[in-house]
């Protein structure tokens, strides 16, 4: 089960993520996009081989070159280590952005390259009729 982790800031848009798919190692799985009045926020789990290290030095998005500025769960630039269930949770920190159906990430570490591709679900609108007069 994943849940959402929005924020519930009156200023923030939380947007649920359709899908999202990568090439290379670490594999990242996107659940929201938190856009706030002072950042926007990736919620996912990083997936790697049990028992192993990795790093990641930087992300950034292709779009406008924006680079994250913080990632809770691990630490740019210092190797971490996958625990049995090969899954870690993140929080990925971007400058505030617009809001968009589908971008690209970049992580750079030292195994070379990982492309993140995002996905977003549309944002229902929802209209209201009038009831007809009998």
């Amino acid at each position: 089960m994943v849940l959402t982790m929005c924020s519930a800031s009156i200023n923030a848009r939380c947007v649920k993520v359709k899908s999202s798919r990568s090439t290379g190692t670490p594999e990242l799985k996107v659940d929201s996009i938190d856009y706030r009045s002072d950042l926007t926020r990736v919620y996912g789990t990083l997936t790697g081989t049990p028992h192993t290290s990795h790093r990641i030095d930087a992300i950034k998005m292709q779009h406008n070159g924006a680079i994250a500025t913080d990632v809770d769960g691990i630490d740019f630039k210092r190797w971490f280590q996958w625990e049995e269930d090969g899954e870690l949770r993140v929080e990925i920190d971007f400058p505030v952005m617009k809001q968009r159906s589908a971008f690209v990430m970049e992580a750079t570490t030292p195994r070379g390259t990982t492309v993140w591709t995002v996905e977003t679900q549309p944002n229902r609108v929802v209209v209201k009729r009038k009831k007809a007069v009998k």
